[in-house]
């Protein structure tokens, strides 16, 4: 919990370090439909028939995407620690990676989505982000970027103001220390959009702390 606390934390940090205030503008959610192939759709709203209220379970996913293989797996975070997630895979290629998170559904035990990660296939960002396009293809600048934390240390996570969570994860090749940001040098020849993710909304509640048993001989 801990650990998903402080993952929320740093996306809201990296959305103030770099001027945004991570509020949504745009369209209002389309109807949830089933996915079963084209183009993705992304918003801030949520991820194909994916949303903030989805509960992270593999039956129910799988019923979200029916031609699609969904698995549960574990992503491994160090050497003693793993987190639990979830894959899309369709025709053969990864689309989706869905994270466990802390939030709950209102009065359940059942938990809710976290990140969802676009990977490939047909996904496109608001403004036609694709998986693999270059850096200066992607129109963004080092204002809006912070280097990766967590699994994304090794990457640089970029965001623009007005589009919600949605943050976009450049890979670097023959990057110097990954402690400095890449040099316009470094971008240029280098950098890559390697996944796009949405984050859901983190003020949905946690999971109530279970009620104390009552004395013996209590009423009521």
């Amino acid at each position: 919990m801990i650990r998903l606390l402080f993952a929320a934390l740093s996306l809201t940090v990296l959305l103030a370090a770099c001027g945004r205030d991570g509020k949504a503008v745009g369209d209002p959610a389309p109807p949830v439909r089933l996915y079963t192939g084209g183009l993705m759709p992304l918003g801030h709203w949520g991820v194909g028939p994916i949303r903030a209220d989805t509960l992270f379970e593999q039956p129910v996913l799988q019923g979200l995407f029916p031609d699609a293989k969904v698995s549960d797996s574990l992503f491994p975070i160090d050497a003693d620690e793993t987190l639990l997630t979830i894959t899309v895979v369709q025709h053969g290629t990864t689309i989706l990676e869905i994270d466990d998170s802390n939030a709950y559904a209102p009065n359940r035990d059942d938990p809710l989505v976290g990140k969802v990660r676009l990977l490939g296939g047909p996904v496109r960002g608001p403004r036609g982000e694709r998986i693999g396009m270059g850096w200066r293809e992607a129109g963004f600048d080092l204002s809006q970027c912070e280097l990766g934390q967590g699994r994304g240390a090794d990457t640089l996570d970029c965001a623009r103001r007005g589009e919600g969570a949605i943050t976009y994860d450049f890979a670097i090749r023959n990057w110097g220390t990954h402690v400095d940001l890449p040099t316009p040098a470094e971008l240029k020849a280098g950098a890559y959009l390697q996944e796009i993710v949405w984050t859901p909304p983190v003020n949905l509640r946690p999971k109530p702390p279970a009620a104390a048993p009552k004395p013996a001989g209590s009423k009521g």
